[in-house]
């Protein structure tokens, strides 16, 4: 540390997590983590093996995907967009979306409860 950085002091213990190795794939499977769940909004961690995916469903809030590893493949009303490690996405509420892996990815969901 230099003499610039301040130590913040907080009230509750504070956890760091990589999320790129904090959850693993399995075969033919996809693996769901719940990283924060708040009456505001979630943000849910997914390892999809290659192959795997969601079928088309619309959320009731806007949402947005980070692309950690991998690339996966959305369908936002009918229309496809590939995404690779470091795009992100928004899923606006109430458009029915699909996705697909194109091979084993990772993706983190941030829901924005309104």
């Amino acid at each position: 540390m230099n003499d610039n950085t301040q130590q913040i002091e907080t009230s509750e213990n504070i956890p760091v997590k990589n999320l790129n190795v904090d959850l693993k794939y399995q075969p033919d499977s996809t693996i769901i983590k719940m990283i924060l769940n708040k009456s505001n909004g979630n943000i849910v961690l997914f390892a999809f093996d290659k192959d795997q995916g969601l079928i088309e469903h619309a959320a009731s809030s806007d949402a947005l995907v980070y692309v950690i590893e991998g690339k996966i493949n959305f369908t936002i009303s009918g229309e496809e967009y590939l995404l690779k490690e470091g795009d992100t996405i928004t899923l606006p509420a109430k458009i029915p979306h699909s996705l697909f892996a194109v091979e084993q990815t990772k993706m983190l969901l941030i829901i924005i409860n309104a």
